[in-house]
């Protein structure tokens, strides 16, 4: 079963109404049934009172002396309670009333009664007290309209409650409900090419939070879907190369042996790069690390280069640090060849190397761990620098480039809390500097 918060909110609304209809109605009832027995018993009361004290004062109060009693006790109010009081001897056969009449007492005996005077009804109560028979009743019309005034006193407050409960729903629903309505239809109508920011206004600050994570999930989705569309292209384009060059030797007369083993080589190298970024992209060496002494294994990858950077006419000059760091170390490994590698490709023959690693200066930098590589070939300009720092990027069509290489190495780093950044030298000498930060504490 699926319903919309909208249609939840009518259903609480509809609830709260009838809730409060039902109730106004109900304490209607029970006032009414309440009051009515109060007054009753007020005239049961009255009476019996009455009736016994003429009972004990037979013969002491004469006829006119009552007569003005009971008119100064229960003087008329026409705009208000008026009680018709009349008392019966049966002895005497003497009747006294405050409102002059002449009915006939037609039963001695206890009880409700109800009478007909002056176009008017009357109900109340009859009490007989040893011969003296009092009735104390009230006119039915103003009996009404009290108890009206009375009741509406009592069902205004629920009255008012029921509407401020409705004024307050009305409230949320403008702060929560409405905007959360149109936050899903927003969603509803988006697809995987729809993922531009959600424009949402709303007063209520757990929407507004939905509403910025919504947009940073989808602008970093955007950002994976543009790196994955651009990554496609490049690898296409490195494979490419090879591919052409392989197409190109098989199809002469006489194919050249050593240009096919070095392009198969090549793309052997770009295999080995895209498996390695696959399983990066995919998590699979979070979970095992182990403690590495990092100078140690740098030491070991310096000198399986140091004859390719001699062949290359360059020199190639380390400074380790001893340290041990929670990391895995074929991927620590590949890091640095994939940066001594892009040094090879990228710089002439008479470039100085230096692969240092070394802890930070706490008063500048921070505490942690730093890797340098850094060299004094051409360099590269500081736009394409920043561009090197934020992913990946071809640097020449020529070799397996720097794209796969930095994908593969910004990945390494981001594995071990780490980051990996591009600048020029202190020197303002020509070359570039790469360094890797590592988040350590001893």
């Amino acid at each position: 079963m699926t319903f919309r918060l909208s249609q939840l909110a009518l259903l609480l609304a509809l609830t709260i109404v009838l809730t409060a209809v039902g109730g106004v109605a109900a304490t209607y009832w029970i006032a009414d049934e309440e009051f009515r027995d109060v007054l009753d018993d007020d005239l049961e009361i009255q009476s019996e009172f009455l009736a016994e004290l003429l009972a004990a004062k037979r013969g002491r109060l004469n006829a006119l002396d009552l007569q003005e009693l009971l008119i100064d006790a229960f003087e008329p109010d026409e705009d208000e309670d008026t009680r018709w009081v009349s008392v019966y001897d049966t002895r005497s056969k003497r009747q006294i009333s405050n409102l002059p009449h002449d009915l006939p007492l037609e039963s001695t005996a206890d009880g409700s009664i109800r009478l007909a005077l002056e176009g008017f009804s009357w109900h109340g109560y009859q009490t007989e007290e040893d011969g003296i028979v009092v009735q104390i009743l009230r006119r039915d019309d103003l009996f009404l309209a009290v108890r009206k005034e009375i009741l509406e006193d009592i069902v205004t407050p629920a009255l008012i409650g029921g509407a401020a409960n409705l004024l307050l729903l009305g409230v949320l629903i403008s702060f929560f409900i409405l905007p959360l309505t149109r936050l899903a239809r927003q969603l509803e109508a988006r697809n995987a090419s729809s993922l531009a920011a959600i424009e949402l206004k709303t007063p209520a600050k757990e929407i507004r939070i939905l509403r910025d994570a919504l947009n940073r999930m989808m602008s970093g989705v955007d950002a994976v879907l543009k790196r994955e569309r651009q990554f496609a292209s490049d690898v296409a384009h490195e494979l490419r190369t090879p591919l052409t060059t392989l197409k190109l030797e098989l199809a002469g007369p006489e194919p050249d042996t050593r240009a096919i083993r070095e392009e198969v080589d090549r793309l052997s190298r770009l295999v080995e790069q895209l498996l390695t970024l696959a399983r990066l992209e995919q998590g699979q060496w979070r979970q095992q690390f182990e403690a590495v002494e990092l100078s140690s294994l740098f030491e070991r990858v310096v000198d399986r280069f140091s004859e390719k950077f001699f062949t290359a006419g360059m020199v190639l000059d380390s400074r380790f640090t001893p340290v041990t760091i929670a990391g895995d170390p074929t991927l620590l490994d590949i890091l640095l060849q994939n940066l001594l590698n892009n040094v090879l490709n990228h710089c002439p023959a008479g470039t100085e190397v230096c692969v240092r690693l070394e802890f930070m200066d706490r008063q500048t930098d921070g505490s942690g761990l730093r890797l340098l590589v850094s060299d004094t070939g051409p360099g590269i300009a500081g736009d394409r620098r920043r561009q090197m720092s934020r992913g990946f990027i071809r640097l020449d069509s020529k070799s397996e480039g720097f794209g796969l290489g930095l994908a593969i190495c910004q990945k390494i780093a981001e594995v071990h809390g780490a980051t990996l950044k591009f600048r020029a030298r202190n020197d303002r000498a020509p070359g570039l500097v790469t360094q890797v930060d590592f988040a350590w504490h001893p």
